[in-house]
This record gives structure tokens, sequence and C-alpha cells, in this order.
């Protein structure tokens, strides 16, 4: 009895949930699509809503611009949102359902699934967009123009990214610049170079950066370029010539001209002519008097600058030569002459003085130089010294001289009364 009880209660439920669902009314109209406006964010981050009125505006403007032609191609457009390249655009889409039924929308390319388009460079043009809006039996559309306006380029520069020039020439940056919308622009150069042109000199060389830049009144935009200044091998240089010099024989000469290195870091080699030895340096000599052209060479990277100068060694002045003198024997009665022989090398005046036994270069013995004077018995010798000198002034040189005198017989003398 109890289960006959059930059986008919869940028969009466199901009877009245298909009475309920048989009297329900299925969806008869499709959602009303409205577009509130849109947000355009353009690409310097400022944000833009243009709303129902604006655009409504911008359709009659379009309208009365392009003519009969653009109202029959765009005869369906409600809306007209007008950006600029760059721009990211969306869709503030709104629509009701008058049955109550959840909506979801769909937008034509090239909008994405949630009514967004983030613009770029090239994108300017009209497009024709279709937004649709679907409950789950029947949709409605709505049909939109966007018109892309071409964003503000930036300039162009054309410049070579490297130049290359050897020290001593002028770089001369050869750039053109171009604006699509022919805007003025103002052009920067900074880096080494503050200006197209630069000469360069004998310390440029390396590599250097130089900025460009141009700028109109939305962008800015730089190029680097590399200037490679090659360095250009230079002969050393003389900072002062060299002068003619006077030396005297015996002086130590040392060479040490005053240079300047032609490029940092190049080494100079120095070579000397005769006498000099390979350090400029010559120690003359007794005898080394003369007068001689001396060629002084500085060579570096292969190049090389000569200087010359005439180098005067002047005589030091020495002692006279006097050749060597004989000791001297005479018979009493004879003269004693001395004659010596002297040189002077400078050719300086010379002067002779004697001493001793005798004064002068001559001296005519007597009878008795010998015996009895020199020495006491007959037919004996009595020897003397005599000193020469010989001078130049400066210096003395002397020598002694024996001069011997012999007793000599005498024959008788007669006595008259």
């Amino acid at each position: 009895m109890k289960k006959t009880i059930s059986i008919i209660s869940v028969l009466t439920v199901l009877a009245l949930l298909f009475v309920i669902t048989g009297c329900q009314q299925a969806p008869t109209q499709a959602p009303n699509v409205t577009l509130q406006g849109a947000v355009i964010t353009s690409g310097n981050n400022v944000t833009t809503f243009v709303n129902q009125t604006e655009m409504n505006k911008t359709v009659n403007q379009t309208t009365t611009k392009t003519g009969t032609q653009t109202a029959d191609q765009y005869k369906n457009v409600s809306k007209v949102i007008t950006g600029t390249e760059g721009d990211l655009i969306k869709l503030d889409v709104k629509a009701v359902s008058p049955d109550g039924v959840p909506i979801t929308y769909k937008y034509s390319s090239p909008f994405n699934e949630r009514g967004l388009w983030q613009t770029k460079d090239g994108d300017a043009g009209k497009y024709l967009v279709t937004i649709t809006a679907s409950d789950s039996k029947l949709s409605s559309s709505l049909d939109v123009l966007v018109q892309l306006n071409p964003s503000n380029k930036p300039p162009v520069i054309d410049c070579p990214s490297d130049v290359t020039v050897k020290e001593g020439e002028t770089v001369e940056l050869k750039c053109s610049y171009f604006d699509k919308e022919n805007d003025p622009l103002v052009i920067e150069y900074s880096g080494w170079m503050n200006s197209p042109t630069l000469t360069t000199n004998y310390e440029s060389s390396g590599d250097h950066k130089v900025f460009v830049r141009v700028s109109d009144p939305t962008h800015n935009v730089t190029k680097t370029i590399i200037v490679h200044v090659e360095n250009v091998p230079r002969a050393p240089i003389f900072n002062q010539h060299m002068k003619d010099l006077t030396v005297t024989e015996g002086d130590i000469v040392t060479l040490a001209p005053n240079m300047t290195e032609p490029d940092i870091g190049e080494k100079i080699a120095m070579s000397y002519s005769d006498p000099f030895n390979k350090n400029g340096i010559w120690k003359t000599t007794i005898g080394d008097a003369g007068t001689y052209p001396i060629s002084v060479v500085a060579t570096s990277q292969g190049l090389s600058t000569k200087e010359t100068f005439t180098l005067t060694v002047k005589m030091q002045n020495t002692p006279p030569v006097m050749a060597t003198l004989a000791n001297i024997t005479v018979d009493e009665g004879e003269t004693v002459s001395i004659a010596p022989q002297v040189k002077d090398r400078e050719n300086n005046p010379i002067k002779i003085t004697y001493t001793g036994w005798m004064t002068t270069s001559t001296y005519t013995t007597t009878f008795d130089d010998a015996y009895p004077k020199g020495c006491d018995t007959r037919g004996c010798s009595a020897t003397y010294k005599v000193t020469v000198t010989a001078s130049d002034g400066f210096f003395n040189v002397s020598q002694d001289v024996y001069v011997t005198v012999k007793d000599k017989n005498r024959a008788p003398v007669f006595v008259l009364p």
C-alpha cells in the first residue's frame, strides 16, 4: 500500500513540472546591442574616452566629407571611431537581452575576443568592424567604422656606421636626414665631434665615438658612428739644431740631442758618425786636434731625421821636445858650442836658457879650465855640468850636458928681456 502511494506522489510531481515548463515562453527577440563608446590609449600612455555623442558627430562629419560613395560603402555603419597608429583601442559594448538571457560578444578582425586592438605602424586605414551580441539562440550585429590615421613617424638618419681617416686628414660626416611629415629637424653632434667636420692631428689616432641626434617635435633619433683614425708614421723631431762645437784634446765629448718622440710609445734609435761610439761619446786624446764633420741620425718607424755640425778639436798645450844632447869633450883653449834641437807641437815660441858652468850657448875654454883649476895634475881632465832648459811659456824641459875639458900641453914661449 505504502509503495503504491510513493509511486503516485512521484508521478504527481512530474506532472506539475511538465505543466510549469510547458507554460514558460521561449525567447522571441534578439538582444539589443549598444556601443557606448571606445577607450583609446595612445602610444604615449594618454587615454581618451570617446563617448557615443562624439562618435555620432564623427559619423556625420565623415558622411559629409566623403560624399555618397562613402555613405554607400559604409551604409550600415552606425558608429565611427578615429584613432592613430600605435593606439590601443577598446570597444565599449553593451547589449541587453529582453528575455534576461546572458549575452556573449564577438568582434571581427582586427579586434580580439575582448574587443581590443593594439594598432601599430602601417595599420593606417579604414576598418569595417562587426560586433555581434548573442544569447543562446539569437544574435544581433552592429557595424563600426574604425578610421586609423598615420602616426607621426620618427626622422630617419642615413649615416655611415664608421669612417676611416689618417692622422692629419679631415673627418667629414656625410649624413642625410629625412622626415615623412617634413617636420622641422634639429641636428646635434656630440661625443668626439661637435660638428660634422673635424681636422685631425698627430695625436688623434684610435677609435672614437660620435653621436648624431636628429629631433622633430615628437621624436629623437640617435645614431652612433665610429671614427677610425689611423696612425701616420712620422720621423723623429730635433727640438734644437745641433750647433758647431769646439773642444780641446783630452776632453770627453758626449752628444745628447734634444729629441721628441713622434708618437707615444715609439722608440727612437740614434746613430753617430765616427769618431763617436754608438752612445754618442768620444774621448779625445793628444793628436786628435783637427776639424770633423759630424752627423747624427734619429730613426723611428722606418723614418729618419739627420742633423750635421762641425766639431773642432783644439790642440792641448804640450811641453816642448828637446833632442838628446851629447856630452862634449874639448881641449883647453877650444870653444864649447851647445846647439839644442827643440820642437814645440803647438809652434809656441821657445826660449833656451843655460845654467851651471855655461850661461850661454858657447864658451871658449881657457888653459886653466883643466889644470890647475879643474884638476890637480898636468894632463888631467876636468868635467863640468851645463843645464839646458827650453820653455814655451807654459812648460819647461831640461837636459844636463857634461863638458870635459882636457889639459893641453902648450909650447914654450920665449920671454924677451
